[in-house]
């Protein structure tokens, strides 16, 4: 009998000692880097967009958002297009003190979004609430007012001089643009082979085949394809958008700002469970828990013109994915 008591004792020890262990914040979470002052800028520093928690451990609030951002980072690993352009992060800030000081941090969590293309220093603090779901479609329409991911300022000034160059003046552009090529590597590289391939297709086709490749390319980004392959589509049409003077109104790095997406700020009351912690020496911090209601987000209406001729192949590829889906 007092072995029975004892097993069943030690069981229910073990699931709650498994259970406090999968609310610690400061598990690894696989798609979720922790970050320290080491390493901190080598991961955060413009080029992508950045979902950043700042927490202390003894935070229950804290606790409570490891396995929202647990099924976050299984996403972000999963997904191609959120995976080259995402970072979701976490850095103990009660251990880490110099970094909560860099972002003024009162109170745990702290949710921080820092824009691609924005200096750090002008990072925005997370309004939504604190699940998996709203970071996702926060993080999504990051990403879908983000159309110049796949550009940078010294290619765009190349493509900027083919449009402007005479007829006969724009093979020496794309000449130039071999030439910058070559001093890139990896995802910059593959953005470079972009701009060449198609200032040659324009220079074969016509100026018009920008916008007529582009509005293809915006219709496929609705289909059901692969998250690869569109992934793929929408790099291309990142380039291509460089070449249409009407979606430039802003430089690529500043066009980031434009993905500041907030939740409705609509101020709700405290939950009841609201704790403080008060350190003698570094002073006072606050463990705050705010809900703020979801904002919807109606999908941007797709061209209706129909499919050029152009990579017929490639759209037969999309909907032969999509019907196998």
């Amino acid at each position: 009998m007092k072995a029975a008591r004892f097993a069943i004792a030690f069981a229910a020890f073990a699931l709650l000692a498994v259970a406090a262990a999968s609310d610690d914040p400061t598990l690894n979470l696989p798609g979720v880097l922790d970050l320290t002052p080491d390493n901190f800028d080598q991961h955060v520093n413009g080029r992508k967009h950045v979902l950043l928690e700042l927490y202390a451990p003894w935070c229950g609030h804290c606790k409570r958002m490891v396995p929202e951002l647990q099924k976050l980072g299984a996403k972000i690993t999963s997904d191609p297009k959120l995976d080259s352009r995402v970072v979701v992060a976490k850095v103990d800030a009660d251990k880490h003190r110099e970094l909560g000081e860099r972002f003024g941090v009162k109170g745990f969590p702290t949710v921080l979004y820092l824009a691609r293309g924005k200096p750090v220093d002008k990072h925005d603090t997370y309004q939504g609430a604190r699940t998996y779901e709203a970071f996702l479609e926060f993080l999504e329409k990051a990403l879908e007012n983000d159309k110049s991911f796949a550009r940078s300022l010294s290619m765009d000034a190349l493509a900027t001089k083919f449009l402007e160059a005479a007829e006969d003046g724009r093979a020496a552009v794309v000449e130039e643009v071999k030439t910058a090529i070559a001093a890139l590597s990896g995802d910059d590289k593959a953005s470079g082979d972009l701009y060449e391939r198609y200032m040659g297709k324009a220079i074969t086709k016509g100026q018009d085949y920008f916008q007529t490749e582009y509005d293809r390319l915006e219709r496929l980004m609705g289909s059901a394809a692969s998250p690869a392959k569109l992934a793929e589509v929408a790099r291309k049409a990142s380039v291509l958008s460089a070449f249409i003077p009407s979606l430039n109104t802003q430089e690529p790095e500043e066009a980031a700002e434009e993905a500041d997406v907030e939740a409705d700020s609509e101020e709700v009351a405290e939950e009841d469970d609201v704790e403080e912690f008060e350190d003698a020496e570094d002073g006072e911090f606050e463990e705050v828990e705010e809900d703020f209601p979801e904002e919807a987000h109606p999908e941007d209406a797709l061209p209706q013109d129909g499919p050029t001729e152009e990579d017929l192949a490639e759209e037969d590829l999309l909907a032969q994915e999509a019907a196998e889906a």
